[in-house]
């Protein structure tokens, strides 16, 4: 897998791969394996603990996982659902059901965050399931379906939008758990002031996880956030509409061109910025050959049109993402 993740980051530094193409490389690489190590985590739960009739569980991508937008070094953000008959045991250890999906879980953790010769395969973010830290590791069904009927707050609704199974025990399971994402998103919120909502997160998000730098490409004013937050709210009010949803952010800014823009230019950028870097750089102290890459990457003649263009671009964004709540909570 390494090897693989270092020749989509050689392809998009040397200009043989597109940033977008090289984001669905990244994903399809990190679905390959989920769904070869799922299966060998859950025989591995089932050699300790003995078997479990009757259940089935799902390994659910969300953030750039799900919406199949990673790039170079991307977390893993995963949730495991299962579901079983009630008061059912494991043949050997008489786990409990939890337990079972629990131990399941953990295993696939660190299967998928193992060190190994090469470095690391992924830092695996189990956070944004319901409860997040507080809660088991892994969700019973009807759990997740009281969780987001009673208790979820529009941020958890919004992490939803992009959830997509990526494996399942059982191919009848993982459709019903799709069928059970999609309703928790339908389910009528009437009191819900999403727009409302949007602007109280973006804003503490301002003030508590400013972005880094002009190179920042997530949190700046007008960063991929804007973008990402105008995608995932309106694909909240699709799904109180009853319109089609998708997980990709680009199809979820449908008709929003300015977003669209800022968010394809910048995730353009991250992307070779983080195939040729781990962590934070100025482009402005690298080679001539990085800044000429990154103009092209996103279509312009040069590195000072990029950052002037970038700037713009991201005035614009915020605006945008402040008209497209405004226009819903006159509405």
């Amino acid at each position: 897998f390494k090897e693989q993740s270092f020749r989509i980051g050689l392809h998009l530094l040397t200009g043989r791969a597109e940033p977008a193409a090289a984001g669905r490389a990244y994903t399809t690489l990190a679905d390959a394996a989920i769904e070869s190590l799922a299966p060998a985590a859950l025989k591995e739960a089932q050699r300790q603990g003995g078997r479990l009739s009757g259940g089935a569980v799902a390994v659910v991508a969300l953030g750039k996982a799900g919406s199949r937008e990673m790039t170079a070094g991307s977390d893993l953000d995963l949730m495991t659902l299962y579901e079983a008959p009630a008061d059912v045991v494991t043949t050997g250890k008489a786990w409990s059901a939890e337990v079972f999906y629990i131990r399941f879980t953990q295993r696939l953790i660190s299967a998928l965050s193992a060190h190994t010769a090469e470095g690391g395969l992924y830092e695996v973010d189990m956070r944004l399931r319901p409860t997040g830290s507080k809660g088991p590791v892994s969700v019973r069904l009807s759990g997740f379906d009281h969780y987001y009927a009673a208790d979820a707050d529009t941020w958890e609704f919004m992490v939803l939008t992009r959830a997509r199974v990526v494996w399942s025990s059982r191919q009848d399971f993982g459709r019903k758990v799709e069928k059970a994402i999609e309703a928790a998103l339908r389910r009528p919120r009437p009191d819900a002031d999403m727009a409302g909502d949007v602007k109280k997160m973006r804003a503490l998000m301002d003030r508590e996880r400013p972005g880094r730098g002009f190179w920042d490409m997530k949190l700046v004013p007008g960063g991929q956030v804007d973008a990402e937050f105008a995608a995932q709210y309106g694909q909240l009010i699709a799904a109180a509409a009853g319109e089609p949803l998708t997980v990709s952010t680009l199809e979820a800014l449908k008709g929003r061109p300015v977003l669209q823009d800022a968010w394809s230019t910048q995730q353009a950028l991250s992307q070779v910025l983080k195939a040729a870097f781990d962590g934070d750089v100025d482009p402005d102290h690298e080679p001539a050959a990085l800044q000429a890459r990154l103009a092209e990457a996103v279509g312009a003649p040069d590195y000072a049109t990029l950052k002037t263009r970038l700037a713009t671009l991201r005035v614009r964004a915020r605006a945008a993402l402040e008209a497209t709540l405004s226009q819903r909570e006159r509405a």
